[in-house]
């Protein structure tokens, strides 16, 4: 069985082979504390609206486009669409439908709605089953793909979108027309011995893999599905894609997979090499080598990129999670739990950049709670020799049970960097 697990490692080599580019040798532990006006020059508060048609509590998911803060609320099961200024514009929901998740769609102007039909619940093997051979086209039954416009004649049209049989049960990104999925796991009922992880599929055919694994029961897909990050850039055709165990953060264009920053840490830091290729006897001996090396990092997420920072989050075994910001053209790691507030960040306290994923053409975005704000009113009002105004009003009139408040960053150029 040894010789088998050897050979298809030779074809998966030629299957996939990433960009040469220059490794970078960073320790996590090691980085860099800093004031925060060592890499921001300005914090600027949006409150949202609060009434009883915009209110949110529980936030899975937020976009910022070129005019919106959107939100996707896993309690109220309602996407919430404000403008820049903080307005409440509107809010969608399905009937029937749980919805997983949202992406902002620059070339539509829209946001792309991905849901799960309340009523059809699939057992994780039957969906394998249908997603190989069943004869259907469309599984908009079980699934939803929803194009939600944002322009202001548009009167937020929704256009329903075909669902792939690739997209029954595995995650959904719209790509260019197409859409990605992640098989994250052995499939019984496909016939090739070599399946992939990421697929971009067009009309239910597969047009590029890639990831490639051994479709082989009793690899470590069989006991655990393999996790994938993806994280969209400000382009429809641009992802930054992390597989789990792997420090190499890849970017997916309309035409290539490259290698975009290939992070080496401390061994202790990183999962043994032939992990993914071992044949366990067993879950229990799977999870003995797992746990062996708890420190190791398991995933990227958060991951994002604005002038020459890029920023990303990182958890491991043991579920320590860490944010970090990357100078690309310093080679320098900051750890923002080491980040000391000031006034640039009006002194807030450094645990919102652990919610830090959005960005537009001038700043990088976080948020706050009203609660978690309220808490820190004394501090700013005392620290603060000049608060602007309109915070001034915020701090005077905000409420625990109001939304969230957005937290605009702006990053320090290179030229006025300290």
């Amino acid at each position: 069985m040894k010789k088998l697990i050897w050979s298809c490692c030779m074809v998966i080599a030629v299957l996939y082979a990433p960009a040469q580019d220059n490794p970078l040798y960073l320790n996590p532990e090691n980085a860099l504390g800093a004031k925060a006006a060592v890499l921001f020059s300005d914090a600027e508060l949006v409150p949202l609206e609060t009434t009883k048609a915009s209110y949110f509590s529980n936030i899975v998911d937020f976009l910022v486009t070129p005019n919106h803060y959107i939100f996707l609320d896993n309690v109220a099961n309602a996407v919430f669409i404000f403008d820049k200024q903080g307005r409440f514009l509107h809010k969608y929901k399905k009937k029937k439908y749980e919805l997983h998740s949202i992406q902002y769609i620059r070339s539509e102007n829209a946001v792309f709605i991905t849901g799960q039909n309340k009523n059809y619940t699939i057992p994780e093997l039957k969906a394998q089953q249908m997603m190989a051979k069943s004869t259907k086209t469309d599984f908009t039954k079980y699934k939803s793909f929803d194009l939600l416009y944002l322009n202001p004649e548009s009167r937020y049209k929704i256009k329903s979108l075909h669902v792939p049989r690739q997209a029954l049960i595995n995650a959904a990104y719209y790509f260019n027309g197409s859409y990605i999925t992640i098989n994250n796991r052995y499939n019984k009922y496909l016939n090739d011995t070599v399946a992939y992880h990421l697929n971009i599929v067009d009309n239910n055919k597969v047009t590029r893999p890639y990831f490639p694994f051994f479709n082989i029961t009793r690899l470590p897909s069989f006991y655990e599905p393999v996790y994938f990050a993806i994280d969209n850039t400000t382009s429809d055709t641009n992802f930054f894609i992390q597989k789990q165990f792997d420090n190499t953060v890849y970017k997916l264009t309309a035409d290539s997979l490259i290698a975009q920053y290939r992070f080496v840490f401390p061994a202790d830091q990183t999962m043994q090499n032939d992990f993914q290729t071992t044949l366990f006897k067993d879950n229990i001996d799977y999870n003995t080598a797992k746990n062996k090396n708890n420190k190791a990092v398991s995933g990227l997420y958060n991951m994002l990129e604005h002038q020459h920072y890029f920023f990303f989050s990182t958890y491991a075994l043991s579920s320590a999670r860490k944010n970090f910001i990357f100078n690309t053209i310093d080679k320098k790691l900051y750890d923002l739990g080491k980040v000391t507030s000031d006034s640039t960040m009006l002194f807030l306290p450094t645990k919102i950049f652990s919610t830090m994923s959005e960005r537009d053409a001038d700043y990088v975005y976080t948020r706050i709670s009203a609660a978690d704000l309220i808490k820190e009113k004394e501090k700013m009002l005392q620290k603060n020799q000049a608060l602007p105004q309109n915070i001034q009003q915020l701090l005077a009139r905000i409420d625990k049970f109001d939304n969230a408040i957005i937290v605009k960053l702006k990053v320090q150029t290179l030229t006025s960097a300290k």
